[in-house]
């Protein structure tokens, strides 16, 4: 899998579109999948579906480990 390049994007707190990451549908899927690997952990389709941002996808798996524990 090829990771996208943050080095043009200072890290600043702010949040960033997925497209401003160059992170497409497939590339989100492929990440949503290794964190629920790494993690043990579902992340549900809609949040995948819905995920716009860096935040979003965060949030989605904050909550999935919350739910977890």
């Amino acid at each position: 899998m090829d990771r996208p390049s943050l080095a043009p994007i200072a890290l600043s707190g702010g949040d960033f579109s997925l497209s401003d990451l160059d992170i497409d549908s497939l590339s989100t899927y492929e990440i949503i999948m290794q964190l629920e690997d790494e993690f043990g952990i579902d992340i549900p389709p809609v949040a995948l579906a819905s995920a716009a941002s860096l935040a979003d996808l965060v949030a989605a798996v904050t909550l999935a480990v919350d739910a977890k524990a």
